[in-house]
């Protein structure tokens, strides 16, 4: 299983925060948390749902184990133990180093995932006129645009913080 594999048949709601509104808020958490777990080597299996929400991940270090943990324990590189079966602790950093090397700094999927801080600020008016339209189609393809399993997820992650801090500058001068 693979970042570009992971939740197939969600027939393209398979990154939408599960249980929560597409906030800005919302948006920017699931995007900083789906970066978060990747680097810790786990792949999600379904879409964003909090952080002390039980999220079905699949663990990338040994790819032989799938289960419900909570984010809010994962983002802090914990449980220390993965799970039953996994493999040695000793040998998880050079899982994640393996890993790691497939990490990408630009998007190069058929659908275009942002990478950029501009591409990152567009993405939530985009969402909110598909809302206001009342266009449901057009609302989970921008959703999934954004949210969706990408090489590029860190570098996803970065542009949206890099947005943040720019809103925070903007804010302050205000």
């Amino acid at each position: 299983m693979s970042i570009t594999t992971a939740n197939p048949g969600a027939s393209g709601i398979g990154s939408y925060p599960n249980g929560l509104q597409p906030t800005p808020r919302n948006l920017t958490s699931a995007a900083l948390a789906l970066a978060r777990i990747y680097e810790l080597g786990w792949l999600p299996l379904g879409g964003y749902c909090g952080s002390d929400v039980l999220w079905h991940v699949h663990c990338l270090v040994c790819d032989d184990w799938s289960g419900p943990r909570f984010y809010s324990h994962l983002r802090r590189n914990r449980p220390a133990f993965r799970h039953p079966g996994c493999i040695a602790k000793s040998e998880h950093p050079a899982a994640l180093a393996k890993l790691a090397l497939r990490a990408r700094t630009t998007c190069s999927c058929q659908i275009t995932h942002p990478t950029t801080e501009g591409d990152v600020a567009a993405t939530p008016a985009a969402i909110a006129e598909a809302q206001i339209q009342q266009d449901t189609d057009r609302m989970l393809a921008q959703i999934d645009r954004f949210l969706g399993a990408c090489p590029a997820t860190g570098a996803r992650a970065d542009a949206v913080t890099a947005h943040l801090l720019t809103v925070q500058n903007i804010r302050k001068k205000a």
